[in-house]
């Protein structure tokens, strides 16, 4: 495979287009059109207009210099660049071209900084320098030179948190685009994978990058994609999560239509299947979209271990992914309404144990749940060295005190306890969340129908789930509507060897994912052929 091809369609040579032409220009808020007009020929007035705009900024620097017999300035910010970069390829080089009557392209090539670039309004030079380039302007030149001399302090490559694994790579996108993509760029090498570049944000320019397989994805989710990224109106992105919700297929449902990972090898390996990755300037976490739901509860380390090993972890990832959603609703039912199906012996049990409870099972269950969210949350939101000690003990210490109290029966705290390890099996944290807060209704419709209501809910749940769609896929896809050949992949994990064909559900323009994968044999006596 080749070298990654980058595609700047919509980047920075375009940004202009990517916005509402009724939109006022966040470097012109007088809406004047004076950064969107062509640069003055006048250095000195140039350096008035660029000064205007960047008043009150005691971190952006202006530095005149006198090159070739010709007077310009250079303007930084200088927090975001670095000083050896700038002396060695910029003002040195500057220093030693004496060419009176050379051309902007002879500039360029006597220059030394690894990438440079041409801006022909103050909107790109404004645009440029709060991304943090160096922009020169030189008298007798009608465009300013862009040039790459940043280098600022950001988090460096570390392993995985969200979605740690035993096997298999242990990178983690960090908060630096470029950083970022080229993480990607080692695991796709091939000029068919792209990058398409886009700035949304009237403030904050946020440079966001669409990754995808030409000849594999589907043209239209990139379009989709493209388009909707387009149709944002913001002050500013922070993170992909404000991206999420603002292209969101459902913004009212409690479930996500968006994927998101913050595994460049997970990226890599869901745009082969078809998918479109979304890489956000800033954050650590790329988007994945189509989404469908059986994908959150797949574990990238499903496919680097042995497939007898994954099949079995997979099966059981589902199993305590719906106990996760009904234990507690099944206890509080069976407990209120339906005794009869417990067996006698372990009835006598709970019913003993539940005697000196002053509440009926389901605000039990209720007050159980919500003091376990409770001391989820602080564990997360404390300190790294306490936060764990804080969730365990606090969750021994108030089960023990509430049991000898009479608040609550053991029982209770068993399934609350076997709820909690349950909803640690799920592999995403946004599916997670949205079965925590289902558990609750569910709880509530148990104790007051039993089992019925339980079934009333799944219905009304299963409706809401298959009218879902995330970029025109079905969301429970491949169940419904159903595709034979992807069920194989989505509640086990078959061997690599039967997993010729990519899943239909992305429609992908290639749908072969090898021409022939030969299964393995055993070994061969020497001397025997191959």
């Amino acid at each position: 495979m080749g070298s990654v091809s980058m595609v700047r369609r919509g980047g920075r040579e375009h940004r202009g287009k990517n916005r509402k032409e009724k939109q006022i220009s966040w470097s012109d808020p007088k809406g004047s059109g004076e950064a969107a007009a062509g640069l003055s020929p006048d250095i000195d007035g140039l350096y008035q207009q660029v000064k205007r705009m960047w008043e009150h900024c005691d971190d952006v620097q202006f530095r005149w210099v006198q090159s070739g017999g010709r007077r310009g300035f250079i303007v930084w910010i200088y927090t975001l660049i670095g000083k050896e970069l700038a002396q060695e390829g910029l003002l040195e080089p500057l220093t030693t071209w004496d060419r009176t009557e050379g051309s902007l392209e002879e500039l360029k090539q006597a220059l030394r900084t690894p990438s440079l670039r041409a801006a022909g309004t103050l909107e790109e030079i404004n645009i440029a320098i709060g991304e943090g380039t160096a922009v020169l302007c030189l008298d007798g030149f009608d465009e300013a030179l862009v040039l790459d001399v940043m280098q600022f302090q950001g988090r460096s490559v570390e392993r995985s948190s969200l979605e740690a694994v035993v096997r298999g790579p242990q990178e983690a996108f960090t908060e630096s685009l470029d950083t970022n993509l080229g993480l990607v760029r080692r695991r796709l090498k091939s000029p068919r994978a792209k990058a398409e570049y886009l700035t949304i944000g009237r403030v904050s320019q946020t440079r966001i990058a669409l990754v995808y397989i030409q000849g594999i994805v589907k043209p239209g989710f990139v379009t989709e994609c493209r388009e909707r990224l387009n149709r944002l109106d913001v002050d500013s992105i922070m993170d992909s999560g404000y991206i999420e919700e603002l292209i969101d297929d459902a913004p009212l449902s409690p479930f996500p239509t968006i994927e998101y990972t913050e595994r460049p090898d997970r990226l890599a390996a869901e745009t082969l299947q078809g998918r479109v990755g979304i890489l956000v300037d800033g954050s650590p976490n790329a988007l994945l979209v189509p989404a469908i739901f059986v994908n959150f509860l797949q574990s990238p380390e499903d496919y680097f271990e042995r497939y007898t090993m994954a099949m079995s972890v997979r099966i059981l990832r589902h199993f305590y992914f719906w106990l996760a959603l009904l234990l507690p609703a099944t206890y509080v039912a069976l407990l209120s309404y339906h005794q009869e199906m417990i067996p006698t012996t372990l009835l006598i049990t709970l019913t003993a144990s539940h005697e000196g409870v002053p509440f009926p099972a389901v605000v039990e269950a209720l007050i159980m749940e919500i003091t376990f969210e409770a001391l989820r949350e602080a564990g997360i939101r404390l300190p790294k060295a306490v936060g764990q000690s804080v969730s365990i003990v606090g969750a021994l210490v108030i089960g023990e005190a509430a049991v000898k109290a009479g608040i609550v029966s053991p029982a209770m705290v068993i399934i609350v306890a076997l709820t909690g390890i349950a909803s640690f099996t799920i592999p995403s944290y946004n599916i997670a969340i949205t079965f925590r807060l289902l558990r609750f209704p569910v709880m509530i419709m148990a104790g007051i129908f039993g089992l019925y209501g339980i079934i009333v809910f799944l219905l009304i749940l299963w409706i809401h789930l298959v009218s879902l769609r995330s970029f025109g896929v079905p969301y429970m896809s491949p169940m419904a509507p159903l595709v034979w050949s992807d069920i194989k992949d989505a509640f086990q994990r078959p061997p690599w060897w039967t997993m010729r064909k990519r899943p239909q559900t992305m429609e992908t323009v290639d749908p072969a994912r090898s021409a022939n994968i030969p299964r393995p044999l055993p070994g061969q006596s020497e001397g025997e052929p191959l």
